[in-house]
């Protein structure tokens, strides 16, 4: 479920939930409002009832007594109260019921004293005393009731009625507020969650565009960033490498080269956890620094001509250190990420020998970071493929054999193997890049319009050649 979704469910919940307490609340206040009115007309009823009965002359307050009353017929008393469901009960001077016309299914009559339940209640008006308000505690439950006094103070004529028939009705009244109730609940809250939804829907939407355009625009700054670095970084390796004159496009084709076969590992099935999309796309950034660490070396060494002294050589050795702490310095001022422990990784192992006699570590098989093992596959191919103007490019097959050879002693026999199977793009990524002409004055590898010097230097590299290639790095371009 989308987040839209959750807020429009969870805000048409909570509408409900305010809905159905204040309809329970409506419904709590009308029945308690439905019975005190049903209560108050109850009152109403019994007291205009009291009022016909004193308008009538036989029985007017002050001018009748209780034995006048008993004289006359029941039948005109029942006459005389015309609510059917208004009670008629004469008491003495000491509430004491004389007759009743209240009926129950275990008496006729009630019986003398039944009427101390009396609870005398305020009159109806204010210094009205012919009148008292009060309810009866009868055996069918409470009785609303207005005592009429007789004259000479000879007793009452109570008028009655029971309260749960004013309950009754009020409740009968209230019967149908629940189902009318759930009818304005619904549509109540269809109309509310249709609100809600369009006004969620439209928040959502503006959000949902703000949110794309800014992450639209910060993709957008990340990309100049990453544009911009790898500018910076290819631009810092390619003046590196602009030492050495004899190089051309080894950078652009190191990269290349190291895509390729990153590429292809993420279907080998002990690299594909490894060698995610990230990993290939940094690779081929981070090869351009692999010999970085050159810009350490002298130039008398770098580009020496002849034959290197062990003290030479050991010094040419030296430039995978002096790039890895190079870049492990840019890590501790930058904070770590995986384009510059990459890089790292590289500029340090990618002349580790997978028999564990490389240099500077001696680090053995799997001991060798994962970036620098194809990397030091792509940089033997492209030391063997290129044209110098000390010798000719060897050809693809030739490059073949070599590295095929040095699988196991020099280079991980399962990266080998899975070169192999793209070998074949390696030699048009050759192809494209060796479109520039070389300098006239070195038309071929010690041919003969070199000069003495040329000649000299390329019989130097060549002789080493395959040390370089088997064992250690050429002594010019280790």
């Amino acid at each position: 479920m989308n987040i839209r979704a959750k807020h429009v469910l969870v805000t048409i919940l909570a509408q409900a939930g305010c809905l159905a307490v204040g309809l329970w609340m409506q419904y709590q206040f009308l029945e308690s409002s439905v019975a005190s009115e049903g209560l108050n007309a109850a009152w109403t009823d019994v007291e205009r009832e009291a009022e016909r009965v004193l308008s009538q002359r036989a029985i007017k307050a002050g001018s009748a007594s209780s034995g006048d009353l008993l004289a006359s017929d029941e039948t005109f008393v029942l006459s005389v109260v015309r609510d059917r469901d208004v009670l008629v009960t004469i008491v003495d001077d000491q509430w004491r019921v004389l007759r009743s016309t209240y009926r129950t299914e275990r008496q006729d009559v009630m019986a003398a004293g039944a009427a101390t339940g009396w609870n005398k209640a305020a009159p109806p008006h204010a210094g009205d005393q012919r009148r008292l308000r009060g309810t009866l505690d009868m055996p069918d439950g409470v009785h609303l009731a207005v005592a009429l006094p007789f004259g000479n103070g000879v007793g009452h004529l109570m008028l009655h009625r029971p309260a749960a028939v004013a309950e009754s009705r009020a409740l009968e009244l209230l019967a149908k507020v629940p189902a009318l109730s759930a009818l304005t609940f619904l549509w109540t809250w269809a109309l509310l969650g249709v609100l809600a939804y369009m006004l969620l829907a439209k928040f959502h939407d503006a959000a949902e565009r703000d949110r794309a355009r800014s992450i639209a625009e910060g993709l957008r700054q990340r990309q100049d960033l990453v544009r911009t670095r790898d500018a910076v970084v290819f631009g810092l390796a390619k003046l590196a490498d602009s030492r050495d004159p004899d190089t051309g496009d080894h950078l652009e084709r190191i990269s290349v080269y190291s895509t390729l076969l990153a590429s292809i590992l993420r279907r080998h099935p002990k690299y594909a956890r490894e060698v995610t999309p990230a990993f290939v796309r940094l690779i081929g950034i981070s090869s351009a620094l692999h010999d970085i660490g050159k810009v350490g070396v002298e130039d008398n060494i770098l580009l020496k001509p002849g034959s290197l002294t062990s003290d030479e050589r050991s010094r040419m050795q030296s430039h995978p250190t002096i790039g890895g702490n190079c870049l492990r310095e840019i890590e501790q001022r930058l904070g770590s990420s995986n384009f510059l422990q990459m890089a790292r990784e590289i500029a340090y192992a990618h002349h580790e020998r997978w028999d564990g006699t490389g240099y500077p570590n001696g680090l053995k098989g799997e001991e060798i970071p994962l970036a620098a093992r194809v990397i030091a596959i792509a940089d033997v191919y492209d030391a063997l493929a290129s044209r110098r103007v000390y010798k000719k490019a060897r050809a693809h097959e030739e490059c073949v054999e070599v590295i095929c050879e040095a699988a196991g002693t020099q280079f991980d026999p399962d990266l080998v193997s899975a070169w192999l199977t793209i070998a074949p793009k390696f030699a048009e990524v050759a192809r494209r890049y060796s479109g520039r002409p070389a300098p006239e004055e070195s038309p071929g590898p010690a041919g003969a319009g070199a000069s003495h010097e040329t000649r000299k230097r390329g019989s130097e590299r060549d002789g080493v050649e395959a040390e370089a290639l088997l064992a250690v790095a050429p002594q010019n371009s280790a």
